[in-house]
């Protein structure tokens, strides 16, 4: 099991992802007293294509694989990255399934947070805007 983080090494980590770099020490503190730590084993889904979200993920530790209903592999994932946050702001079921390829540390922010959080700070929605933009274009420079 890894090692729990103090809410100050939250900070930190929180402060260096893309979708949190807008934000202040101050903001960056509330949202790191909202997210709770787990753990996962390898083989476990974080998100299943076609359910209902209710939770957003950051890796801390651990890959991940982000697989389609036919299975096929559409993307891997690592320590920084972001995994469920399209259906906490749609509100629609989960669009793929993640899948742990190795024991993952995980930092989980449930919905009702998350939607306190996009109320209470612009920051966080301007980066977390950003965020999905660039997304979509590395999406659609691969279907090009």
């Amino acid at each position: 099991m890894a090692k729990r983080l103090r809410k100050q090494d939250r900070i930190e980590l929180l402060g260096h992802l893309m979708l949190f770099e807008t934000c202040t020490q101050k903001e960056l503190g509330q949202i790191a007293s909202i997210m709770v730590e787990a753990e996962r084993p390898a083989g476990a889904y974080l998100t299943r294509e076609g359910q209902d979200g209710g939770l957003m993920f950051i890796i801390v530790e651990g890959t991940a694989n982000v697989v389609a209903g036919n299975g096929k592999v559409l993307g891997r994932l690592k320590a920084g990255d972001v995994v469920g946050e399209l259906s906490l702001i749609d509100g629609q079921a989960r669009s793929a399934s993640v899948v742990a390829t190795s024991p993952v540390h995980v930092l989980e922010i449930a919905a009702d947070d998350f939607n306190r959080l996009v109320h209470e700070s612009p920051k966080f929605v301007k980066a977390l805007l950003r965020s999905l933009s660039i997304r979509v274009r590395q999406m659609d420079s691969l279907t090009s």
